[in-house]
């Protein structure tokens, strides 16, 4: 089965839409109105979330079609199945609640991606419906409909973000029509932020627009405020005075001192600003966008024109797949130089990464580095027994034994038969493996990740990538594995967070890690006490348990 490629998918996907059978899309979550790239479906493929397009005329024309087959959701392009696991998250517990006021709490908040709340805390703005407004804007359109409250109190947001915490929400999302008042803006979000924060103990992620302080930004951080988002749509002034005009009134150097503030309060990976793709900037104009923003340590977060019905630019066609995907190839190597990644932010629509591929090119970086070994032809395996565990065997003992010496005459354990094994093969030669290990309670290990000379480097991210769809389709809710120091920014770079350093394993430094993101449940492994030898201790009989090198 040849490597679907998730970010050219995803991008695809957001450009051209898919078309929904049933065509109500019952029983998943839709958005047809609000602030953003607000029209579409979430869809979750092999892990990664996407807010795909489903409702504009311009889906009726998509080769992709998403079909419910008795109990599960199956990807086509025209007459072919991707073979890719696809799903789409379920209406949360909490949208069936009400205010004492008889307010349903889907009108204080909505759930976006995976896990991300979000709210638009005042759903009007000062330039809406006049000339100055953002042209592709929809703000305005959920209230009109009756979808959404036009204020939302910072009272019952705080009560929404308790129970949607239950639901699965690990993160909110605010914000607001702009008001020619920027201290209004301001103290909504700074009593919003609070409310949550004493309630749910939920990072927030807060959008703004130019004039604003550092003591302001400050407040905000004071007040639960955990990332901001000051959002320029485009650097190319005439596309901006066309298509923002109350955004280009707002001189450039105006914004740049706000990024640069906000850097200092925030950090540098918790500052981000949209970059809208489609709108007739060139590539030049994006990139260069990128590295200036990118340079300060403020996140690029390329998003995907996408027409919104009941817009001004409603009959506009998106953004070109393959034009999206030649910037994002090149923004996602700015950000590695500049050391920036969606997995480091706490909060907010970079760490949701449902609207934008960005995140996604930039963990395919390893994939991308290595196509002249034609990762493509690649076949990933799972397997319990067999020849290709014969192998497996036979790698890790060319990795661990021979070259690292970790083990003196195999590194063959109890675990192995209690364990599922992947493989990469091309052309009928094992490349590498990992193994993956139920320890209970949802909770999984992952060990023994190896790969041959000739592919190390270049497979590694798709064993772990496998690993962790493997894991979930499985049924895990948390995955961790015992890393080598070295490999540890490897692992970063897929998006997986350390928790503690184990100064002594097999004879070597070691760090415990866990696979982050918006799949999987965050905190300490239940079966967790912080030691090293009482985790352990949960795998007897099993002993001798590896690194995943």
């Amino acid at each position: 089965m040849a490597l679907v490629r998730i970010e050219e998918l995803k991008t695809e996907l957001q450009s051209l839409g898919v078309r929904v059978l049933p065509p109500t899309g019952e029983g998943c979550r839709v958005r047809e109105g609000g602030a953003g790239p607000a029209e579409g479906v979430t869809l979750v493929l092999g892990g990664t979330p996407a807010s795909v397009p489903a409702f504009s005329d311009f889906v009726s024309a998509s080769p992709f079609r998403l079909e419910r087959i008795r109990d599960h959701w199956e990807l086509f392009r025209g007459d072919e199945r991707i073979h890719l696991p696809v799903t789409l998250p379920p209406v949360p517990p909490f949208y069936r609640k009400s205010t004492a006021e008889g307010v349903s709490y889907r009108k204080i908040a909505l759930m976006h991606g995976v896990d991300c709340l979000a709210s638009t805390v005042l759903q009007a703005c000062s330039y809406w419906g006049t000339r100055s407004a953002c042209r592709f804007c929809g703000v305005g359109l959920s209230w009109k409909a009756g979808r959404t409250e036009l204020k939302k109190e910072p009272g019952l947001l705080a009560e929404v973000a308790k129970e949607a915490k239950k639901s699965g929400a690990k993160h909110v999302t605010l914000t607001a029509g702009s008001t020619k008042d920027r201290r209004l803006e301001w103290q909504l979000f700074r009593e919003a932020a609070r409310a949550i924060s004493r309630a749910a103990g939920l990072p927030v992620h807060v959008q703004v627009m130019p004039p604003i302080t550092g003591s302001q930004m400050e407040m905000l951080r004071e007040d639960g405020v955990a990332t901001i988002g000051i959002h320029l749509e485009s650097f190319d002034p005439a596309v901006l005075k066309e298509l923002a005009p109350c955004k280009a009134s707002i001189p450039l150097e105006e914004y740049i001192r706000a990024w640069e503030e906000a850097v200092r309060v925030f950090g540098k990976n918790q500052v981000s600003s949209f970059l809208l793709m489609g709108l007739g900037e060139t590539p030049e104009s994006l990139l260069d966008g990128c590295e200036r923003l990118a340079s300060i340590g403020v996140y690029p977060y390329l998003v995907p024109f996408r027409p919104i019905p009941g817009t001004p630019l409603a009959h506009r066609k998106p953004v070109q797949p393959e034009f999206a995907m030649e910037i994002y190839r090149e923004a996602a190597q700015i950000l590695e130089t500049h050391n920036l990644h969606w997995g480091a932010v706490r909060a907010g629509c970079v760490r949701c990464r449902g609207c934008s591929a960005l995140p996604d090119f930039q963990d395919a970086l390893p994939l991308q580095r290595g196509e002249q070994e034609d990762l493509e032809e690649f076949d990933l395996e799972v397997t319990e027994g067999g020849p290709l565990l014969d192998a497996s065997y036979s790698i890790r003992h060319e990795v661990f034994v021979k070259e690292q010496g970790m083990f003196r005459q195999t590194d063959r354990d109890e675990m192995d038969a209690l364990s599922v094994h992947i493989l990469a093969v091309k052309g009928g030669e094992c490349a590498g493996t990992v193994r993956i290990t139920p320890l209970g309670n949802g909770e999984w290990l992952g060990s023994r990740l190896a790969a041959r000379r000739p592919f190390r480097g270049r497979v590694g991210a798709l064993l772990v990538k496998r690993a962790e769809e493997e894991v979930k389709k499985r049924g895990g809710r948390r995955f961790r594995a015992y890393i080598q120091s070295s490999k540890v920014e490897f692992f970063e770079r897929c998006a997986w967070r350390s928790l503690k350093k184990i100064p002594d394993f097999h004879g070597r430094p070691h760090v415990l890690m866990l696979a982050a993101g918006p799949n999987w449940e965050e905190g300490p492994p239940t079966h967790y006490s912080g030691e090293m030898g009482a985790d352990l201790e949960r795998l007897q009989p099993f002993k001798g348990v590896g690194s995943t090198g």
